[in-house]
């Protein structure tokens, strides 16, 4: 194929992915949602076209790591953390947690029994349609109150972090066939994982505060990307190390007390937040801009006229559904009834799915599954944010309008 071609291909994504960000801001429809149907265009055109067939499955899950990093670190930089806000932290924690977990015990039954799975492989398969995405959330929750977007925003990024952790558990469950020993690993790496997380994230900013390059921030761009990875080569959860990271930016003063607390001034902790700001939002934004074209190039439209498929889909959605109204009816009584739409699955399950090692991929299991669920719940998320002007309602008006 010629480059140039290639060069006009790239760019175009890029100009369409502007237009629908500011669709988006105006209907309140997801980008992704539009993403996806370009994505499933293009793809049908190379279909037709076998002179400019790629294998696009080898850069999906590299865009998608990528993104996921610079989407994380983005939400981080936006989180405030102070003890008025603890209460609120804790909420979205408990949130992010018992909802994976009511989502996936809700969703391996229908997998178990609908498409004959092993109840373990359900759970397996489960995990990541019961991962929010934070990868659609961040974008979609700027014009909400201030409470409902910290809430969604944590709850988020948590989700993800637990979610991968989770996957990870249950895949080491499935190939040792030893639970205790699998379960007592995962939490020495969830603890092992937070004081790494605390001493490279520390480091890092010194680091950067007495590094006199001047090209700077695409190196620890860089630093950021080669310790995830090895993070996950040496099975830590390195997410926790982005996340943490943009909060030590964003909430100096809570980390940078006594002997470090003359290390670096006040304004040049606001310049480097800022500078970090503007290149994970814009490279975030490119990242994930491409993975959701990759993705839409990738489907198989066959899946999604299977009825049975679709049915499921439902079923699933039903049960996420079904567990966020009672977890939010107890844990987040102070949100608005907005938050009930915002729970989308996006760029976090696809990824997890993706990464089922080829030992436990089971045949049963269709790709229409998790592309309906993520279709289905942003549909969803985007009628909660019309119906809402953006803005959000009260829970006792929805309530109202069901109980109606």
């Amino acid at each position: 194929m010629d480059y140039n071609i290639i060069i006009v291909s790239l760019s175009i994504c890029i100009v369409l992915s502007y237009f629908f960000s500011e669709i988006s801001k105006r209907t309140n429809i997801p980008s992704v949602l539009m993403l996806i149907v370009t994505g499933v265009g293009l793809g049908q055109y190379l279909a037709m076209h076998p002179e400019y067939s790629v294998d696009f499955f080898p850069y999906l899950k590299i865009l998608g790591t990528v993104g996921l990093i610079m989407i994380v670190l983005e939400g981080a930089l936006d989180l405030e953390l102070s003890k008025e806000k603890s209460k609120l932290i804790w909420r979205a924690t408990i949130l992010a947690i018992l909802g994976l977990a009511g989502s996936m015990l809700f969703i391996a039954p229908i997998f178990y029994f609908f498409l004959d799975m092993p109840f373990t492989v359900s759970l397996l398969y489960a995990t990541p349609l019961a991962v929010i995405s934070s990868a659609i959330v961040i974008p979609s929750v700027a014009s909400l109150l201030e409470y409902d977007k910290e809430l969604l925003i944590y709850e988020s990024c948590i989700s993800d972090i637990v979610g991968i952790m989770v996957f990870n558990l249950v895949v080491s469950i499935l190939e040792t066939h030893k639970v205790g020993s699998s379960i007592g690993e995962f939490a020495i790496e969830v603890l092992l994982t937070i004081v790494v997380s605390m001493l490279v994230g520390v480091g890092l900013v010194l680091l950067f505060k007495f590094l006199n390059a001047k090209v700077k921030l695409f190196f620890f761009i860089s630093i950021l990307i080669l310790i995830y990875a090895l993070g996950k080569m040496i099975h830590l959860s390195p997410l926790v190390l982005i996340l943490v990271f943009g909060l030590i930016l964003k909430n100096h003063h809570l980390v940078f007390l006594g002997p470090l607390k003359n290390l670096m001034s006040r304004m040049e902790f606001v310049k480097m937040e800022k500078d970090f700001h503007i290149i994970s939002r814009e490279t975030a934004f490119v990242l994930r801009t491409f993975f959701f074209i990759v993705f839409g190039i990738t489907i198989n439209l066959a899946e999604l006229v299977d009825f049975e498929v679709l049915l499921i889909s439902l079923m699933a959605f039903i049960g996420i559904l079904l567990v966020r109204i009672v977890l939010l009816k107890f844990l987040a009584k102070e949100a608005t009834a907005v938050v009930e739409y915002v729970a989308p699955r996006g760029l976090i399950t696809i990824l997890l799915f993706y990464s089922i090692p080829d030992s436990m991929i089971s045949s049963e299991f269709q790709q229409g599954i998790i592309l309906w669920v993520v279709i289905i719940t942003s549909i969803y998320m985007s009628y909660g944010l019309i119906k809402a002007g953006g803005k959000g309602e009260s829970h006792e008006t929805d309530a109202n309008v069901v109980d109606t």
